[in-house]
């Protein structure tokens, strides 16, 4: 009987370790030029080693055997570029490729790590009750002839997940002041959910009627200002709004005998007085030289500054009190909220509205387009329907509502962020941060003693404004780099004349 012959050292290729075969042969009298190392290296697949390696009972037989079968099957090199091939398919590109036949050798079995041709000073298989079996799904073989190694393990698992995909990156975190960096005493602030009473304009001016006052507040200088006073007329402030930027000097206030005035805030002198309304005028919406005005007659006013004798066109659909008032940032469409819970979006040049929103069960007054997205509508029903809502208003459809638990009193829409900010009422009394898309709660606060009536923001988006029926106004930061107000914050609670 021939004695298989060592041809060299470990090769690459030994990926295991077999059993010494008992010695037949006579010591030669020659020492070969190869010296073997006694350094065993076994292989690391199997987590024990224990159990992961057991050496054979030599057995010329099998050796034979196993000399013959890789005489039939091909080169073992050709058999592991195949299996190679096919794990780094699957793995990495996720294909699965059937066995073929070709240089490699017969495929019909499982692909396994072949042993080449090279015979090593030891043979080893897998033993009967080896973890690895059950990782491969393979039966233990009760022969006792050499086995291959299971179906190798998946990428991943021999890998420690170096080969998996990259981890979707963390979101960050937004760290939100709970306290506000500045707090005005606004005395005579009126607690009527109808109102709508404060403003900021393009410059960080900050306007606030006050009863039948009107004062100014700027963010830049910290200087406060008395605008104008109705109580000589018995007349009161029941809204205010800014003209937009371009001719952001010019603020429209509406007054609870149905007039709308017109002030030029720098000189501090009234340019005009509109009539048109019987009732006292709530809303009040500017987009250019065009302005929009909602009464509690449940009628809207469509206006051109322009025109000297300022001709009105009148918008009925509301069979109530007109509490909201909206233009998209486009100037395309103007919504309107009523007391009757009912939202209309309505086109310049039509007395029609082109959609109709009636989910909301409650007077709708909180009201603001998508600055990011055309058509995007967000509204915020009163004390019987709590909840916030988000409409494309282009085919009337709602995208999702949320139930915030209290009174929706105002809200806006970021600049900075696609996010939602809402202030609340009865009787949660606070200031919730909404992610628009799927209406996930950011945060919450709480600075207001009662319900929050008001709400601006500043040009940048970094700080938001809130008016409340505790007769103060609060300015939070959106993040902790609006905090930087300057010396000004030193001085927590100011009193406007």
């Amino acid at each position: 009987m021939d004695e298989p012959k060592a041809t060299g050292c470990l090769s690459a290729y030994d990926y295991g370790l077999k059993s010494p075969a008992p010695s037949t042969c006579t010591p030669r009298s020659k020492v070969s030029p190869c010296q073997y190392s006694d350094r065993l290296i076994p292989s690391r697949a199997a987590t024990d080693l224990g159990t992961g390696l057991s050496l054979l009972e030599a057995d010329e037989n099998s050796l034979r055997g196993l000399n013959s079968s890789t005489t039939t099957r091909g080169t073992p090199d050709d058999e592991n570029k195949a299996v190679y091939d096919r794990l780094l398919r699957s793995e990495l590109l996720g294909l699965t490729t059937p066995p073929t036949n070709g240089k490699g050798g017969d495929m019909d079995e499982p692909a396994i790590l072949g042993t080449p041709e090279r015979r090593s000073l030891f043979r080893y298989r897998s033993s009967p009750n080896s973890p690895l079996d059950d990782l491969a799904g393979q039966q233990p073989s009760q022969s006792a002839s050499p086995l291959p190694l299971p179906l190798p393990l998946p990428l991943p698992f021999l890998s420690g997940g170096l080969m998996d995909s990259p981890a979707p990156p963390r979101p960050t975190t937004r760290k939100i002041p709970q306290e506000p960096c500045r707090i005005l005493s606004a005395p005579r602030l009126e607690d009527d959910f109808y109102l709508n009473t404060l403003d900021c304009s393009g410059s960080d001016v900050l306007a606030v009627g006050l009863r039948s006052c009107v004062d100014t507040f700027c963010m830049h200088t910290g200087q406060a200002a008395r605008l104008c006073d109705l109580g000589s007329c018995g007349n009161t402030v029941t809204s205010v709004t800014w003209a937009q930027a371009g001719n952001d000097t010019h603020l429209a206030v509406g007054t609870l005998k149905g007039e709308v005035q017109i002030y030029d805030v720098v000189t501090g002198r009234k340019l005009r007085s509109m009539g048109g309304h019987q009732r006292r005028v709530a809303a009040l919406a500017w987009h250019g030289p065009f302005l929009a005005t909602g009464s509690r007659d449940a009628d809207i006013s469509f206006r051109d500054v322009r025109l000297p004798d300022c001709h009105a066109t009148c918008l009925r659909g509301h069979s109530q009190e007109v509490c909201g008032l909206k233009w998209s940032p486009d100037g395309q469409h103007l919504a309107s909220g009523g007391n009757e819970g009912t939202i209309l979006i309505w086109v310049p040049g039509s007395d029609v509205p082109v959609q109709r929103l009636a989910e909301h069960e409650a007077a709708v007054k909180a009201l603001a387009w998508s600055p990011h997205r055309r058509g995007l509508l967000a509204s915020g029903g009163g004390t019987a329907d709590k909840h916030l809502r988000v409409w494309n208003a282009l085919n009337g459809t709602c995208i999702s509502s949320v139930n915030t638990c209290s009174q929706v009193c105002d809200l806006l829409w970021s600049q900075s962020t696609d996010e939602i900010v809402t202030a609340q009422g009865y009787s949660g009394n606070e200031v919730h941060i909404w992610r628009s898309q799927g209406l996930s709660k950011v945060a919450t606060l709480s600075s207001h003693m009662a319900r929050v009536l008001h709400l601006a923001a500043s040009t940048d988006g970094q700080t938001i404004i809130t008016g409340a029926g505790d007769e103060t106004i609060d300015f939070g930061a959106l993040s902790r780099r609006a905090r930087d107000l300057g010396p000004r914050q030193q001085q927590p609670r100011r009193r406007m004349p």
